[in-house]
């Protein structure tokens, strides 16, 4: 592609990092701490594990604090840390239905089983700043609370296994199905098209958040086939278990905390057995944008269409990958000096010859000699009408 090395000495690029490092640690504030980020910042956290496809709090909160903020720089550091790290064991299968849910509505029914649980949200009121927040005194909003005590949590039961026991919801088809038990880590392994749904699942799960989202509204906005009702979102923990290497009994080693998005859309195609198909999101964290998001685009990929952007798998896995987009993007600030000169030599050349062809000639004051250039240019004209063939009732000229 023509890149050059930016030669500017190595002393010269540690004193732009550190001037980088300066713009965190020149105010008069305090430093932040990685609990007060991992605390009061969770959503932010959550969404770097999410993109980086990596449980660890701390860790991400460590990422969020040397990226200043920004979200996929932090990411693209947690992901570049999770590559060094061995793989020793892998995770027993967990059904969701086991979350120890602290947030779960349903929008498409009002009576559930469990019941609805609105749990910490600002979904129902007013989107205003909150001029309190500035006095540098924490008031607990729920300190006058009398709480009860809490009995053994019960599993709630999913809305979608429900439309399933009436055999309202319809397989996915997946064309790219074979005859492999265990799914496809996009990790380790290339992706290659078709894409397998498992493989789907998991390249939306690690996208990033901002395009997930822009391109599942692009689905709702009518640029696809898609307008789902969500069955249910979920928040909770789930719990994380593996093969005790001694007893070879199940032990659950810790929770992750989760968010989890199923929907359902009318296949009115099928009259003679109308169902629903259904798309599906979970991601690290509390994060229930970004599942749903993954949600309207898992169900509008199943359409399998190339004729809007939502329904191409290809276009959007390569679109939603932070990393990707992020270098992309990235290194148009790298020096670019070899490709550009060539570009601005091959104008520049253009131009010439185009001056040259439009400057009289002694020989033929009304029109000048016919240039090189205008020669080739004419006789490549006339090769393609005669390989075209002159139209009937006309001499050929």
């Amino acid at each position: 592609m023509g890149y050059v090395a930016a030669v500017a000495g190595e002393e010269l690029i540690q004193r732009a990092e550190a001037l980088f490092e300066k713009q965190r640690v020149a105010g008069d504030s305090d430093d932040l701490t990685l609990e007060q980020l991992d605390d009061q910042l969770g959503r932010l956290t959550s969404q770097v594990m999410s993109e980086a496809g990596l449980y660890a709090p701390r860790l991400a909160a460590l990422a969020v604090k040397q990226a200043q903020g920004d979200t996929v720089e932090a990411a693209f550091l947690l992901r570049a840390y999770r590559s060094t790290l061995e793989r020793f064991d892998e995770t027993r299968p967990t059904l969701t239905s086991e979350m120890l849910a602290c947030r779960r509505v349903s929008p498409s029914f009002k009576d559930v089983p469990g019941g609805q649980i609105l749990g910490p949200t600002k979904d129902y009121t007013q989107r205003l700043l909150d001029f309190t927040l500035a006095d540098s005194e924490t008031v607990d909003p729920t300190a006058g609370w009398e709480l009860e005590e809490a009995g053994e949590p019960e599993p709630l039961t999913n809305v979608m296994e429900l439309l399933r026991e009436e055999g309202l919801v319809a397989a996915p088809e997946n064309p790219a199905a074979d005859e492999r038990r265990e799914p496809v880590d996009t990790t380790r392994e290339p992706l290659t098209h078709p894409v397998s749904r498992d493989a789907v699942l998991q390249e939306l799960a690690r996208g990033e958040t901002g395009a997930v989202t822009a391109l599942g509204y692009s689905a709702l906005r009518g640029y696809g086939q898609v307008h789902p009702t969500l069955a249910e979102v979920r928040v909770g923990k789930l719990p994380v278990r593996i093969e005790h290497p001694y007893t070879g009994e199940e032990v659950t080693m810790t929770h992750t905390e989760v968010t989890e998005s199923e929907a359902v859309v009318p296949l009115y195609a099928k009259r003679d057995d109308p169902q629903f198909a259904f798309g599906y999101g979970l991601t690290f964290g509390r994060n229930e944008r970004k599942a749903i998001g993954m949600t309207v685009l898992d169900a509008s990929i199943q359409v399998n269409s190339t004729e809007e952007p939502a329904e191409n798998a290809e276009f959007v896995l390569d679109t939603v990958d932070g990393m990707d987009s992020f270098g992309f993007i990235e290194h148009l600030k790298l020096p670019h000096y070899v490709t550009f000169q060539s570009i601005l030599d091959r104008i520049r050349s253009i131009r010439e010859r185009k001056e040259a062809a439009a400057e009289p000639t002694t020989d033929q004051p009304g029109g000048g000699d016919e240039t090189d250039a205008d020669k080739v240019e004419t006789d490549r004209g006339r090769s393609i009408e005669a390989s075209q063939g002159a139209p009937e009732g006309s001499n050929g000229d």
